[in-house]
């Protein structure tokens, strides 16, 4: 299995850590509200924080699997949240697994991300993998909807060496050659970060869609709201039972 560089991954320990959370001042931080204070609608969105990081990745030239060349950074990064992930056609591993839990990802994230977040398939194979191959094998995974809300969900070819170079800035590669030249041994994970907040992270699939798409909103979320909507669950949760339990207690006096 392919071993993430060390630096990117360290990076990504410090971006998604509570205590370290990249690019935002102490003083927008605070600990997740109780009360109504808690409930989503009152929380108020987080300043927009440009930060250089975004500006460090590369505008590689790709071509999507409707044949259209765009780059990877102005089309595709730039200004969203993204979640990118990686895949050869003719997979018979990870891959198809990985596509599934983020086709359920994808579906529990258009309520409230919508297409401000992108799901982006790069192929590890792009020698192989020419559009037709790629759009044969989308069509697998990305059912057509009608939810004009329905994230965003691109997979991708181009040249060899251009992505490989691409995966490396990414940091999505292995330290030893021969591995990292045998799609087979690529690794189930995917990479979530925001543009414009300059959080990133690296995640691996097997935690399972629900668990994935809380990591998602928390590293990638746009608002208070988006990123610890579990923590006002469980809040709301124990709040909700904590009232149950002293009505009980007072009925039984």
């Amino acid at each position: 299995m392919w071993r993430s560089a060390v630096v990117f991954a360290l990076i990504c320990v410090l971006a998604a850590s509570p205590l370290l959370r990249a690019n935002e001042p102490v003083e927008q931080i605070g600990e997740p509200a109780v009360g109504l204070a808690a409930e989503p609608a009152t929380i108020p969105p987080l300043k927009m924080m440009r930060q250089p990081i975004g500006e460090n990745l590369p505008d590689t030239i790709l071509t999507d699997d409707s044949g259209r060349e765009v780059r990877f950074f102005t089309d595709l990064v730039k200004d969203h949240a993204v979640v990118i992930s990686f895949f050869y056609t003719n997979c018979r591993g990870t891959c198809p697994g990985t596509n599934i839990v983020l086709s359920d990802v994808r579906d529990n994230l258009a309520a409230d991300f919508g297409k401000s977040v992108r799901f982006i398939a790069i192929s590890v194979e792009p020698e192989k993998d020419d559009v037709a191959a790629i759009s044969e094998y989308a069509a697998q995974y990305r059912a057509e909807v009608t939810d004009p809300d329905m994230p965003e969900w691109v997979f991708l070819t181009g040249k060899p060496e251009e992505l490989k170079a691409l995966r490396y800035k990414l940091g999505y590669y292995s330290i030893d050659p021969v591995i990292d030249a045998d799609p087979t041994q690529h690794a189930a994970t995917v990479i979530i970060g925001n543009h414009a907040t300059g959080r990133w992270g690296m995640m691996p699939v097997g935690i399972g869609a629900d668990q994935l798409a809380g990591k998602v909103r928390r590293i990638a979320g746009w608002t208070k709201a988006q990123r610890y909507a579990d923590v006002y669950a469980a809040l709301a949760k124990k709040q909700a039972a904590g009232g149950a339990d002293a009505t009980v207690a007072a009925s039984e006096k």
